[in-house]
């Protein structure tokens, strides 16, 4: 994404991918990652990974690349 974005976990546990760094991540946490990062999350637990994508600026489909 050319924007800056902000994951906050609603519900569950996984694992936030960011270019070369991997941080595990859990209910009530917020990680911001910064424009052009490649980026995933993966849900490692159990239950349903629940989370919100704040993105600023607001998202655009031009600002999108899929790797």
């Amino acid at each position: 994404m050319k924007t800056s974005e902000i994951y906050y976990i609603l519900k569950g546990e996984g694992v936030l991918h960011v270019d070369d760094e991997s941080i595990s991540v859990s209910e009530d946490q917020a990680i911001y990652i910064p424009p052009h990062s490649k980026q995933y999350i993966e849900n490692t637990g159990v239950s349903v990974l629940k989370f919100l994508c704040i993105v600023d600026p607001a998202w655009r489909k031009e600002d999108e690349f899929v790797v």
